[in-house]
């Protein structure tokens, strides 16, 4: 919404140099403007605007009365900050606006009480375009805070010129495009012009994307309805990044404590027992029970360090084979009898690293809880390969043999890895791999959990493999969800693209 009113005020531009007056003259465009010597008259004139102090005397010595706006490079030079000064302007765009603005005053018919404020306001304006945050200068029109003036830190910053949002809404620029950020613009619109003084934590669209300030509004007057005053905002985003930061870590320290403080703790309370038995009774058989412990501790510690070292970042990455990643981390764990099995490859943008230790935890995952059992009501809502057929003999990998020891392994259980395609309820697609076992399954209630640290359906289990799944997927920036397999087990699906 532009400020501008319809008509054009008359400008006399004054200076001890004649031929400086005339080049300012020339310069504006928002009023009918001539230079004028010292000697002139200018008592018709609706505005003055003085370059020295020889202008300001002029003025000073004539009849009659009009605004006067000083127009100099040091907005708190004595010519600035002298009481016959209705406003100051430090450029050719400020003093533009500020004709503007003073026009819209008089059109809009002012309460005379604000005259007596007006050398004040412009002084702290010539404060705020020094200020390092971003500060503007605001009038309302309509109810709606319309820019009279920004500093050179709000240009930086939110990425507007003063010739771009001067004269309009600054909520237009800058006040995020939803519902919430434009009731909230609202109420504060409706606070200020009370005269609230207004102190919020807001999020607003700047040059580079939205981001977190204090702003601080004060009215031009306190307590009574007025139509100007200023704002400041203060960039907290770094802080705001930092307390998130400390809140996830602190989370964590929540998760290790508890872990430590039961988890750890039986194992250990175990050994202890079983050690002092050992040397109260002389038998070495309770040792053996010790060390069970003792492993379960090692096991336990870990998956904790594991979880420890899960950060936002994955550093560097590159395209990985998710058929070469299935099968080196097949080979590092204890899969017993199980066998995998690979549905096609599938080529990714991920750290080997971290990706195969995300397999590893998987694969740990369906051969501890997957043994076999009536299946489940399949959640299924994605597309992938021929995942219900059987792979050749020698496109799997078998360790072992089979659960119950029948010659042709047809209870052993069978993990299979494969390319998925996604389908959203946008329309749009989107692709990645699944890991896919025809063990028990997961029951539907449970589904949303799996991945949360601690949770565990097994007496002995940790709860902290699929955490540590889930952290290395987030950290890649890659979707993970946990369904029924087509034939009863658990799926896990990562969508990665």
């Amino acid at each position: 919404m532009n400020s501008e009113p319809r008509g054009r005020s008359s400008v006399l531009a004054l200076a001890g140099d004649p031929d400086e007056a005339a080049s300012v003259a020339d310069a504006l465009e928002s009023a009918d403007a001539a230079p004028a010597s010292v000697g002139d008259d200018i008592a018709a004139a609706d505005v003055a605007v003085v370059l020295d102090a020889e202008g300001l005397d002029a003025v000073r010595s004539r009849d009659g009365s009009c605004r006067v706006v000083a127009f100099v490079d040091d907005p708190v030079s004595t010519t600035a900050i002298d009481p016959l000064v209705d406003a100051v302007a430090t450029t050719p765009t400020d003093l533009d606006a500020t004709l503007r603005w003073l026009a819209a005053r008089d059109e809009s018919g002012t309460d005379p009480a604000d005259e007596a404020l007006r050398a004040e306001r412009d002084q702290l304006l010539a404060l705020f375009s020094n200020v390092p945050d971003p500060a503007i200068a605001y009038d309302y029109v309509d109810s709606e805070p319309i820019v009279h003036r920004v500093n050179d830190a709000f240009e930086e910053t939110f990425g507007y010129d003063a010739e771009t949002v001067v004269g309009e809404s600054v909520d237009d620029f800058i006040v995020p495009a939803s519902d919430e950020a434009e009731s909230e613009a609202t109420e504060l619109n409706d606070r200020l012009q009370r005269g609230e003084n207004v102190r919020r934590e807001v999020t607003r669209e700047t040059a580079d994307g939205p981001r977190h300030f204090i702003l601080h509004v004060v009215p031009i007057r306190l307590d009574t309805e007025n139509v100007s005053g200023y704002a400041i905002y203060t960039d907290v985003t770094e802080r705001r990044e930092r307390e998130a930061a400390l809140e996830r870590q602190n989370e964590r320290l929540d998760e290790f404590a508890s872990i430590v403080s039961h988890d750890l703790r039986n194992p250990l309370s175990v050994a202890e027992g079983y050690v002092d038995l050992a040397a109260e009774t002389g038998e070495t058989g309770y040792l053996g029970k010790a060390s069970e412990a003792l492993d379960r501790m090692d096991e336990l510690v870990g998956d904790l360090l594991s979880l420890a070292r899960q950060g936002e970042s994955v550093g560097e990455t590159s395209p990985v084979s998710i058929e070469a990643l299935a099968r080196d981390a097949w080979e590092s764990v204890d899969t017993s009898d199980a066998e995998l099995v690979v549905d096609g490859d599938v080529t990714i943008d991920a750290n080997a690293t971290r990706t195969r230790e995300l397999l590893e935890n998987v694969f740990r995952n369906s051969v501890e809880h997957g043994s076999t059992g009536s299946p489940t009501e399949s959640g299924d809502s994605v597309e992938h390969g021929s995942t219900s057929s059987r792979a050749p003999p020698d496109d799997s990998v078998k360790h072992g043999r089979s659960r119950d020891g029948d010659a042709d392994g047809a209870n052993h259980l069978t993990v299979r890895v494969g390319e998925a395609s996604f389908r959203g309820g946008d329309g749009e697609a989107g692709s990645g791999f699944f890991v896919e076992d025809d063990g028990r399954g997961l029951p539907e209630a449970e589904r949303d959990r799996v991945f949360e640290s601690g949770f565990t359906t097994e007496e002995n289990g940790t709860g902290l493999g699929l955490a540590i799944t889930k952290r290395i997927a987030d950290a890649h920036g890659w979707e993970v969800r946990a369904l029924a397999g087509e034939s009863g087990g658990a799926r896990f699906e990562f969508k990665t693209a």
